[in-house]
Parts: structure tokens; sequence; C-alpha cells
């Protein structure tokens, strides 16, 4: 019996993204790769996160240091994005990288994590269902791909076994003042910029199968080439902008001609985004009538 087209984008999705075959059947579109189908909360979600993500180690930037999630990268993960959720396959220290992006209780205050990320319910330190309130938006970090599904955990109880509120501030939480203070700050982001910025984070892990480009997770090479010219061992790394013109510096990994690869690149990449090389480390990446220039060395 021939393979379905629905059959073929999945297999192709996994050679670029290292997922399980059920997770990328999960994700994969009817005529695409799946990589940016999703529901407009999920995209503004993934862009809103990518502030996050790609901010550290800079001083004087406008976003506040102690919100920066960046040390979530550092960890090893297969990066699934569905239509109605970001899935992030950690095998190891599931909690230790849960531990990045959310806040915890025991310190007090909402003044560090992900403002508005939550846990929806969690299990054995190996699955943790999130939930961003200001988007609704739905995120799983979990130790396997054949992880308990939301409904499964929620009819043992919000938390279970080992796990407890104590640790991760829990959805029955609501904005705290600190949350809604850093919300307040945050530029505007059409959709052009959402559609960019999204399409990073849904790409954090992919590859090229022929071994030309990979990501890594913005953290290290997997094809162990020589490092590109303007590399620091500090990883600092900014995103900020405002309306339809955002920028990004960064002087570690991944190599700037893998990014603009993963972005531009026939199957892989998006829809209706072109590349301009303006300088050796300087690119301007367009989409919808927005700029997000990459600029390389220079955080």
């Amino acid at each position: 019996m021939p393979s379905s087209p629905r059959r073929k984008l999945k297999d192709v999705r996994r050679s670029f993204t290292g997922e399980d075959k059920a997770s990328a059947a999960a994700g994969v579109g009817r005529g695409d790769l799946g990589l940016d189908r999703c529901s407009p909360r999920q995209r503004r979600f993934r862009a809103f996160l990518a502030l996050y993500l790609f901010n550290a180690n800079v001083p004087d930037t406008p976003l506040a240091v102690q919100h920066s999630a960046n040390a979530f990268l550092s960890y090893t993960m297969t990066v699934s994005p569905w239509f109605d959720s970001l899935v992030c396959i950690v095998p190891g220290a599931v909690d230790n990288a849960v531990g990045r992006l959310l806040a915890s209780p025991a310190r007090g205050d909402l003044q560090y994590g992900v403002p508005g990320l939550r846990v929806k319910a969690a299990i054995d330190f190996r699955t943790y269902h999130l939930v961003h309130l200001p988007t609704d938006a739905k995120m799983v970090v979990a130790s396997r791909p054949d992880f308990p599904r939301l409904s499964e955990i929620e009819r043992r109880g919000p938390y279970g076994e080992t796990w407890s509120a104590e640790h991760y501030v829990g959805a029955e939480i609501p904005l705290a003042d600190v949350e809604r203070d850093a919300l307040s700050h945050l530029p505007s982001m059409p959709s052009g910029i959402e559609g960019i910025l999204a399409a990073l984070v849904a790409r954090l892990d992919t590859r090229d199968p022929s071994g030309s480009w990979a990501l890594g997770n913005w953290w290290y090479d997997p094809l162990l080439r020589p490092r590109p010219s303007g590399y620091r061992r500090d990883g600092k790394i900014a995103l900020w902008g405002q309306g339809r013109t955002w920028e990004l510096r960064w002087n570690g990994q991944p190599h700037p001609e893998d990014v603009i690869a993963c972005l531009t690149a026939p199957v892989v990449g998006v829809t209706q985004l072109s590349a301009t090389h303006l300088s050796p480390s300087e690119w301007v990446i367009t989409l919808d009538g927005c700029c997000l220039t990459l600029k390389y060395g220079a955080a």
C-alpha cells in the first residue's frame, strides 16, 4: 500500500525535527510540515516566549533580568510544535528545565519566571502541562513523547504523586501585580513579527537532514564545525523592538547562516518569509511587511 501524502509529510518533518512518529503525526499539517500552522493564541505565546528565551547576559536591556528564561535552552530537548500546544521533550532533568520557565511560591512572590506561565497539571517530576494565562496557550514539558495527557493526570488530581503546588505556581493563581507590570512594558508585536519569532521558537532544534545546517537548541553545534567568526564564550543574546522593526543580536551558537537557512530553506522554511544579507554579520528577515534584523557577534 503506497504511503499517504500526510505520512510522507510526517516522515519529512521528523527528518528535520528529530521527533518520534506520534509527535510528528500530531503536529504535521494537511499540506505542510505544520511548524507554523497553529492557533492565534499559540502563535502569540511562542512570540512572547521568544522574548524570554532570547535575552540573556546583556546589561541595560529593556527586559528585566529576573524574567529571562534563556537557561531553558541549555537542556537537550526535542521541540514538537502542535496546532494548539508547544511540546518540549527533555529526556533528563525535566524538573530543572521547568524551573527555568516558572516562578516558585517558595520565593514568596511571582517576580521570577515567564510572567503568567503556570502549571495546569503535573506528575512525577516528569510531565508538566503548562498554561500561559495572558494568551490561554498550552505548553508541555515532559521526559518522554508518550507523556500522560492532561485529562489523564486531572483524573488523579491536579498534582500527581510526589509533585505539589509548593514547587511551582499553579494555574489557580491569578496574575500578580509584578507580572502585570512586566507585561505592560512589552512592546507591540504585529502579525509579521509574531510569525518570525514564533517560527524561531518552533525550530529551536531543527537540523538539515543532509547535514548542512543545525540550530542545536541555540547552545551547541551538532555538526561540530569551527566556531563562526565573531563567536564569544560569554553567550550574550538580546531581542527587542517595537511595532514592525525588531533586532536580534547574539555572539554564541548557532551559526547565523544556520538561522537564515532554517527559516528560508525549501519545505522547512516559513512561507512568504525572505532574508537579505546586508554584511558579513548582518541580515534582515522580512515577513508581512515586518523586519527582524539579525546581528551576529554584536550582543
